[in-house]
């Protein structure tokens, strides 16, 4: 990667009139050969594509492949329209796509038109990960929403993922993405897909696809660009440096304590050695800060541990049998078999007051030694005595770097079975199917963990040191107490489901046949968690609340009807209408009109208005019960710990208000700290509804050319949300009643649950265009390209608050996101140049997006303010090449991010350090991509 360098970089010339009038669609080879009715996502009625009112999207395997894309993650966040974010640093719940910035639980997933087992512990979106994408066909995006056919949830959409019908050959298929830079970060990936059978003359087929592949973990310290001090300073950030406060580290920080209160008088007793104890590698150096509280301690080096790449691995296993019987008859059995891991690594697991002892009650306490201990400074265990220390109690911030940095294992495993019947029966056309989903998760403590109660009780005993390496007994003591090979959550969603649908012709229309069509579906879908308890004794890294086992279930029973209207042949009317009851939410209707009017061969219009409505999530409503956690940030208590600015942590000083001077505060309790909050389930919860609208154009001005724009808007109320922590101490005035107290003053809890809060109102275009350029002696040369332009996005944190507009900035609170951040773009887009000369083909990718504010360390800065920041238009090339060796033998090789650009240094925190904008770059860097195809 280039750190000090500026690169000139080819653009594409796009103008603005071009951008207007220009759209994406599928034609040239599609336009020469004869066209079948098909289904496609959004209608229940078969017909020709080009027919569709709809603005559809669809992805070919092939194009997919030609963009570089190797992994089903890497295609979600290829989306256009998706505000999707690769998991990085550990994110276990995998790739769920996130159209329009809705958040993932507002857009529908479907295989083959049918839903999938939602990931288990989130239980509200599915992890594409478990997509086999070694047997998919093609990807259609339907970029509004379909409520009135596929079920009240698909507000912002839909993306199907729709399999090949049929192999009858074997193909072996091999890559590797290998990074410039060394260090981690390459990925491997090998498929099967073999096949027999052929449906047109033996009436069957059955095939199966196999898929593994792996990404080797990617640590901060062999990117050095991505924490370089300077750099992060010039951003407002808080890089590392010696003058800050020791925290965890190893040896062991202490603070004297002086009957049963701190002194505030700390050390280190290998702080004049360097912070190097015997048998201990250095993973410390001194501070140089040099007050009472702070000086004389030790730091951990923040260059060692960060993970910027966890580990990860997916197999999948996709097997489809077809058997034709009767009369255009055909019974399908598919079987989807999925697994996944991710290992995300942290540093060593800290203890000390400055971390949970007691998970269920976020209590902390500190690490008490006494003089009784060997291991006390200047007794027998060979610690170096300390001057001024004179046998006073200590309590210790200590991390166990002796055993190392500490692994997380987070397992997803996901069945799917479905049965299927389709064919003709008089003049209808039928569909009737059965499925049953199942997604476990487990997440787990793989490497490094023990047990908070026994350290402590170790330390007390003077059986571990907290000073230096460990002697036999030690070692012994901390074997015993390892929790590593125990899960701490696992949790289990279930589906189950039926559906059919009948359609057919009733009448001759001016335009063509009016067809109809009617179905309805029935699911069953369980929610069971189980917390044990090691995770109130283990604490560090644990999420769920320990000794809960919530579950839940529902039931959904809808039916619905579409008409299909060519009142002539320039106007096509659709009219689609579907009713649901819920068993724990009554009934809902939600209708859809859909028009299409082509009045010349080269223009049509289209447009569509539709409602919607989410019932909230089982988690949502039977989760972990209400219960009280360490805030994920540190934050002055606004009242005990008072400040110029409550929303910047350490910015306050603790209260000389006479009212509680009787407290005996500890500034350590309630200064820059993690405060106590109160989350958990909320039965209580309301359904968000949802209206959405859209017109738009094709145009096809000359041949082989065709361009289409789509308008849309969708407008939500009462969007289920969990507030979360930047918005309350941005907001003291607004959400003050959120901080709960007791009778004393002390903070009680800061209430965190999920509401229903405002609205949210967006709008944008969807733009994209196609070009082909067949030529006599050069071969054939191509330009598409798919963009979206968000005009608006405005958010309410509750009812009756000001609209807040978010475009071009961290996304508002009604999407409810509280893991990551969801930025929304003004424009992103998509474009592609490529050029296939006989048995060679190259395209060169262009992956946009526009500037925007960035989440900025200091929530109060201003343009024109230090440390304001923006992250400039990011774009990155990718380019692949294919080369048919035979017809049976296909290389392909290529280079992502081209131009080696660096991904922007962000205010997002990772690590608690300033990183990279991980919602639109990797930390990678250029790497070169080779893949083998092999069919017999």
């Amino acid at each position: 990667m280039n750190y000090l360098r500026t690169t000139k970089q080819p653009r594409f010339i796009l103008s603005a009139v071009a951008l207007a009038a220009m759209t994406m669609a599928n034609l040239a080879a599609a336009q020469e050969a004869p066209m079948q009715r098909i289904e496609v996502t959004g209608s229940s009625i078969k017909r020709l594509a080009t027919e569709n009112a709809l603005p559809l999207t669809t992805y070919k395997a092939e194009e997919l492949a030609n963009q570089g894309l190797t992994t089903m993650s890497e295609v979600a966040v290829a989306l256009t329209v998706a505000a999707t974010n690769e998991p990085v640093g550990g994110g276990g719940g995998g790739t769920m796509i996130n159209m329009r910035g809705l958040n993932t639980n507002r857009t529908l997933v479907l295989l083959n038109g049918r839903r999938l087992a939602n990931e288990a512990l989130g239980a509200s979106s599915v992890n594409v990960d478990v997509i086999p994408m070694a047997a998919i066909d093609r990807v259609e995006v339907l970029r509004d929403g379909a409520s009135a056919l596929y079920g009240t949830d698909a507000i912002a959409g839909v993306v199907n993922f729709i399999t090949k019908r049929s192999v009858q050959d074997v193909t072996l298929h091999a890559s590797t993405v290998q990074p410039q830079e060394s260090g981690g970060g390459d990925q491997k990936r090998v498929t099967i897909v073999a096949g027999k059978g052929d449906i047109a003359k033996d009436g069957w087929n059955v095939y199966t696809a196999f898929s593994a592949q792996r990404r080797d973990s990617l640590l901060q310290r062999d990117r050095p660009q991505i924490w370089d001090p300077a750099k992060l300073a010039s951003l407002g950030g808080t890089p590392f440096n010696s003058n800050t406060s020791g925290g965890s580290a190893s040896p062991a920080n202490f603070t004297i304590y002086r009957n049963g209160r701190s002194a505030n008088i700390t050390g280190n007793p290998y702080y004049a050695n360097g912070c190097v104890a015997p048998g201990l590698a250095q993973t410390t150096v001194p501070s140089t800060r040099t007050a009472a509280n702070g000086g004389n301690t030790c730091i951990t080096d923040p260059g060692i541990y960060p993970e910027l790449l966890p580990e990860s691995q997916q197999v999948t296993l996709f097997t489809k049998a077809s058997l034709a019987h009767g009369e255009g008859k055909m019974l399908t059995v598919e079987l989807n078999l999925a697994r996944s891991y991710i290992d995300a690594v942290s540093g060593p697991q800290p203890f000390g007051n400055n971390t949970d002892y007691d998970r269920l009650t976020a209590s902390r306490r500190p690490l008490m030694m006494t003089s009784a201990s060997k291991w006390y400074p200047g007794g027998s265990g060979g610690v170096p005595a300390v001057a001024g220390l004179n046998g006073e109690d200590l309590a210790l911030t200590w991390s166990l770097d002796e055993l190392g940095p500490v692994k997380l294992h987070d397992v997803q495993t996901n069945h799917r079975l479905v049965i299927a019947d389709e064919g003709q029966v008089a003049d209808w056309d039928y569909r009737v199917g059965a499925s049953y989903g199942y997604s476990h998760r487990d997440s787990g403590f793989k490497e490094n963990f023990v047990r908070t109660p026994a350290v402590y009780a170790g330390v007390a005993n003077g059986i571990l040191n907290p000073f230096g390496a460990q002697d036999e007994a030690g070692r012994a003591y901390l074997e015993g107490i390892s929790a590593d090979g125990e899960v701490f959550r696992k949790a289990d969603v279930r589906y189950y489901g039926v559906d059919f649908n009948l359609s057919r012709t009733l009448m001759d229309l001016p335009g063509g046949a009016l067809g109809l069509a009617v179905g309805g579906d029935w699911h069953r879908e369980t929610y069971e968690e189980n917390v044990p308890m090691v995770g109130d004794e283990v604490v560090w890294r644990v999420n769920g609340t320990p000794g809960n086992n919530p579950s839940g279930a529902r039931r959904v029973s809808g039916l619905y009807a579409e008409l299909d209207a060519p009142v002539t042949k320039d106007l096509n009317l659709n009219f689609a209408v579907r009713g649901d009851h819920f068993s724990d939410f009554g009934s809902t209707f939600n209708p859809k009109a859909s028009f299409r009017y082509q009045p010349m061969k080269e223009l049509m219009v289209r447009g569509t208005v539709s409602t919607g409505f989410r019932a909230p999530t089982l988690p949502e409503l039977y989760g972990v019960p209400r219960s009280l956690q360490a805030s994920t940030s540190s934050w002055d208590d606004p009242l005990l710990c008072p400040g110029p600015t409550p929303n910047v942590a350490g910015s306050g000083a603790l209260t000389t208000d006479p009212r509680f001077a009787g407290l005996g505060l500890d500034a350590e309790r309630v200064c820059n700290t993690r405060l106590t909050t109160l989350v958990g389930a909320n039965p209580d919860l309301e359904p968000e509804k949802s209206k959405t609208y859209t017109v738009g154009f094709v145009i096809e001005p000359v041949k082989n050319f065709v361009a289409t724009i789509d308008f849309w808007k969708i407008d939500m109320k009462r969007t289920i949300a969990q507030i979360n922590e930047d918005s309350i101490f941005d907001n003291l005035d607004r959400y003050g009643d959120l901080f709960v107290r007791n009778p004393d003053g002390t903070l009680a809890y800061i209430t965190k649950t999920r509401l229903n809060m405002g609205g949210l109102k967006t709008r944008g275009i969807d733009i994209g265009l196609n070009y082909l350029v067949p030529t006599a002696n050069w071969g054939r040369f191509g330009f598409s390209m798919d963009g979206t332009y968000t005009d608006r996005y405005e958010g309410q944190n509750d009812a009756g608050s000001p609209w807040v507009d978010s475009v071009g900035r961290i996304g508002a609170l009604s999407t409810g996101s509280t893991s990551a951040n969801t930025y929304i773009f003004k424009w992103k887009h998509q474009a592609r140049v490529n050029w296939s000369y006989g048995p060679f083909f190259a395209q060169l990718t262009q992956q946009y997006t526009s500037s925007y504010e960035d989440t900025n360390a200091l929530p109060t800065q201003q343009p024109g303010q230090p440390f304001y920041n923006v992250i400039e238009p990011y774009r990155v090339y990718n380019l692949s090449t294919t080369y048919k060796v035979s017809p049976n033998f296909k290389l392909g090789a290529g280079v992502n991010n081209l131009f080696d650009t660096d991904p922007p240094l962000s205010n997002q925190r990772l690590s608690s350090r300033v990183v990279f904008a991980q919602n639109i770059a990797k930390p990678i860097g250029r790497a070169f991509t080779v893949r083998a195809d092999y069919t017999f």
